[in-house]
């Protein structure tokens, strides 16, 4: 015989059962625009009818005791998860390459609106070269002239400058993007810590787990943030905790309960980075990191960083001293022993004649005296003009500069052009990846986020099933009613 009031208990689970839904149901709404949110879903199972017992008997009379509450259980596919976390890497590199690419076409994209460029420096030194021919003895138009190559050597040095601050702030955000990246990855230890010890108190008698839907959240958005830096891979354990595979090394794991997470080091050039535990260089497939690295060491025409510019402007430099310093002959020392083709020195370096794009300069003897640049007369009487027609030819000749041959102009292009190829090249391969990222994450929401459309439906079933439990709760009060009021009343 089943027992009395079963029915009622029944209800009442089921009654309890359809609330704790709505309730999940409210908080999957409440929190539909909250960060890293994953929507959550009552388990239910049947109340089981069977136990062990040393006699044997029906279990008939326990049948239909309703539904219990397991947990509640988040609804996320791992595999969208680790599938978008490696498309958001590529997302990282190539925005983090377009940033860089940006600073630089800012400092040395040339503009030519403005007239502040290389280019225009170069016209404006020829039109000055070609006046100065045409008055060899004028010193206003030889102070001219030097103007323009100081002018010239002035945007070289400005170029250069830009691109050595662009360096420091490079190497500035990757210490802050290191720094970042070891909190997450402490962050992620003590999430590990504390879900572990949250699924422990909540497993079932059977195996059954649950963990801190909370926490789990706040875990995945900080792989997800981490992801931007480099390759994440993620193992699900079966106590809670997560192992985590930063560019291929294990950097978050527990043993025995101890709970552990490596960290990145950088080294003294601010640039090399290594691993504290076991000293391994960083490897660096894909992410954040990979291009402020290629950016701060990238010098060949495979991986054009900072460096690879700056040697161009540098190569540059170096040919417009080494021409312009053999064009003008020194009539007071050539001719001598120690220096039978002696020639002015136009432009300078250093102190060991180095000469790159940040030290050019108009040596110190003309800069004292613009005349300096000014010939003797020929024994005819007459001043020479082929050294300075040769001047402004040079600025038209091809030249050897690096790996390119052509005109100072040409040159200046060329490097523009380059840059411009570069920053084209990786916004079109931002665009794919970041299309493919998005697409990969709208398949992730349509399972892990919440849609208002479905939570209504089911805020409607779970509404309609607790509205006849409701009904079913006063038939059964009916039936007990009868059952202890009016039964066994006859004969009375």
């Amino acid at each position: 015989m089943r027992p009395t009031f079963m029915g009622l208990e029944t209800t009442k689970r089921g009654l309890m059962v359809q609330q704790k839904a709505l309730d999940i149901i409210a908080n999957n709404v409440s929190n539909v625009k909250t960060k890293g949110y994953t929507r959550q879903r009552l388990d239910t199972v049947t109340v089981q009818a069977y136990g062990n017992d040393r006699f044997a008997g029906s279990s008939i009379p326990l049948a239909g005791q309703g539904v219990d509450m397991r947990g509640v259980a988040q609804i996320r596919d791992s595999f969208l998860d680790s599938k978008f976390r490696l498309e958001y890497g590529d997302v990282g590199y190539y925005d983090q390459s377009a940033v860089i690419l940006d600073e630089i076409q800012a400092a040395i994209s040339d503009p030519e609106v403005d007239g502040s460029g290389i280019q225009n420096a170069l016209k404006t030194l020829s039109q000055a070269i070609s006046d100065f021919s045409g008055n060899p003895q004028d010193e206003t138009h030889a102070n001219i002239v030097m103007n323009s190559f100081m002018g010239l050597t002035q945007v070289l040095n400005e170029y250069d400058t830009k691109l050595k601050g662009i360096m420091e702030n490079q190497i500035y955000d990757l210490s802050v993007s290191v720094n970042d990246i070891n909190t997450k990855l402490a962050q992620l230890t003590d999430l590990n810590r504390t879900i572990t010890h949250e699924v422990f108190l909540n497993t079932d008698y059977d195996g059954v787990t649950y963990g801190p839907n909370d926490l789990m959240d706040q875990r995945n958005v900080i792989l997800d943030e981490l992801a931007r830096y480099g390759e994440v891979k993620v193992t699900n354990k079966s106590d809670g905790s997560i192992q985590v595979k930063f560019n291929g090394q294990t950097v978050v794991d527990s043993e025995n309960n101890n709970f552990w997470n490596d960290s990145i080091k950088l080294g003294d050039d601010g640039v090399s980075m290594h691993w504290n535990r076991d000293n391994k260089t960083v490897a660096l497939p894909t992410g954040a990191l990979r291009s402020y690295s290629e950016a701060l060491t990238g010098d060949s025409s495979l991986n054009k960083g900072i460096p690879y510019y700056q040697h161009k402007l540098d190569a540059m430099a170096s040919k417009l001293a080494e021409v312009f310093n053999r064009i003008i002959p020194d009539t007071y020392q050539a001719g001598s022993p120690q220096t039978p083709d002696a020639y002015k020195m136009l432009l300078q370096g250093d102190e060991e004649g180095n000469v790159t794009a940040g030290n050019i300069s108009i040596s110190d003897m003309w800069a004292n005296d613009a005349s300096y640049l000014i010939e003797k007369n020929n024994p005819n009487g007459q001043m020479a003009t082929d050294n300075i027609l040769n001047m402004k030819k040079l600025l038209d000749q091809d030249l050897q500069m690096g790996e390119f041959n052509g005109s100072f102009y040409e040159y200046v292009t060329h490097v523009t052009t380059t840059l411009g190829t570069q920053i084209s090249t990786n916004e079109a391969r931002l665009k794919s990846c970041v299309s493919t990222a998005n697409s990969v994450d709208t398949d992730r929401m349509s399972q892990s986020g919440v849609s208002l459309n479905e939570e209504g439906v089911n805020m409607m079933s779970f509404n309609k099933a607790y509205q006849a439990l409701g009904r079913l709760m006063t038939t059964m009060d009916e039936q007990l009613d009868i059952l202890i009021n009016n039964v066994g009343l006859v004969g009375r």
